[in-house]
């Protein structure tokens, strides 16, 4: 509702004005003499009727006469009084006889606010009137303001209540696309790391077949190591594919991912370094990481002929006893050639150490081999553990 239709809502407000007085023709003076102001005015006889009244309608202002038979008007403004719906209307005593002090007093004390004497004069009754009817009028107005403010408030409530609706429904359905737009990312990064690790394997599967068919002439011997070496490389993958496992040693990782290429000459590949058990998380990182770094080494490394080395060591960080310094060192392989651009294995030991690791690693075509410095923190308390081993040593 706007101020314009307020305004016309409070001018179509009349006040409702009282006339209680027994006697008939003095009411109708008195009706007349009130006609002008263009207000609804009532009147009754008798403090009874004026109470039924009081009962249904609400009224600006109450005429009250005080000298009525039975009940006279003192009677009933007390009753007016007592009455918490009625008790804020003003009353106007009427009166002939009762003109001294104490009747005035007396009157106030009932809860008139003002005593008009009778014979009434039409003017100064309307003027009194009007006063307490322009009050009357002004309350209405105040009241239909509130009124008003307080729609507007549920109004604007609930235009911001569904604006908020909208709002996260939109974002719920921005979060909604947003999660599948990273589920379809990441289900095209595990099919590609699932065509790069079907291609590695049959890559290590046919250099171990190579490499076993070259050192050995007889054919059940043969069978016998590359079987064996088969079934290594499948307990690589399946210690990979634990994920409820408990703590795993880091020796066990290394030693794990590269027992099928320990076959022939375990001293192929060399490990050192302290006791460093890693959650499942980590393990399963770290092993993927050496498995990249395996493949890497049969397909082009020290491991694809028969003079290589591997050399895997590590330790706690001088520095910090928390975090663990790993390399990874090839000799004695054939002459390596720094690749034109990274390939997907460069990528995924990146990717595997930086987010599931929470380390770094340094990747390095040199002149003796390929090497692999990495770093990362352990996930649990190392100093004392460190301590330890330095001790030891």
């Amino acid at each position: 509702m706007d101020a314009e239709q307020l305004a016309l809502d409070v001018g179509a407000i009349k006040a409702r004005i009282l006339i209680v007085d027994d006697d008939r023709v003095t009411a109708l003076a008195l009706r007349a003499a009130l006609e002008r102001l263009e207000q609804t005015v009532v009147v009754v006889h008798s403090g009874e009727e004026a109470l039924y009244q009081l009962l249904h309608e609400d009224f600006a202002v109450i005429l009250l006469d005080l000298q009525m038979p039975g009940m006279d008007g003192y009677e009933t403004a007390a009753l007016i009084r007592a009455r918490k719906r009625t008790r804020h209307i003003p009353i106007l005593f009427l009166t002939a006889v009762f003109r001294d002090d104490s009747h005035l007093l007396q009157a106030y004390s009932a809860g008139a606010v003002d005593m008009v004497f009778k014979p009434v004069d039409p003017f100064v009754l309307a003027s009194k009137v009007q006063i307490f009817v322009d009050l009357y009028m002004k309350q209405m107005e105040i009241q239909r303001e509130a009124e008003m403010r307080h729609r507007l408030q549920e109004e604007n409530f609930r235009v911001r209540a569904e604006k908020l609706s909208a709002e996260q429904a939109l974002l719920r359905s921005q979060q909604h696309q947003e999660e599948m737009r990273r589920a379809e990312a990441h289900q095209r990064i595990l099919i590609e790391e699932l065509s790069h690790r079907v291609k590695n394997m049959l890559a290590v599967v046919n250099a171990m077949a190579r490499q076993t068919l070259a050192s050995t002439t007889d054919p059940k011997l043969f069978v016998d190591k590359f079987l064996r070496r088969i079934e290594a490389l499948g307990r690589t993958h399946g210690l990979l594919s634990r994920e409820n496992w408990g703590d795993i040693q880091l020796r066990e990782i290394a030693r794990e991912s590269l027992e099928p290429y320990m076959m022939e000459d375990r001293n192929r590949v060399v490990f050192s370094g302290p006791a460093v058990p890693l959650k499942p998380k980590a393990a399963l990182g770290l092993g993927m990481v050496f498995h990249e770094l395996a493949t890497n080494a049969i397909k082009h490394g020290a491991l694809s002929n028969n003079d290589g080395r591997v050399k895997v060591d590590w330790d706690f960080d001088a520095d910090d006893a928390t975090r663990i310094k790993l390399n990874w060192g090839e000799e004695h392989g054939p002459e390596v050639t720094p690749p034109s651009r990274n390939g997907f294995g460069s990528r995924l030991i990146k990717l595997e150490l930086t987010h599931e690791l929470n380390g770094a690693v340094d990747l390095a075509c040199e002149k003796e081999g390929f090497r692999a410095v990495m770093s990362f923190p352990t996930e649990r308390e190392s100093s004392a553990i460190a301590n330890q081993v330095r001790n030891a040593s």
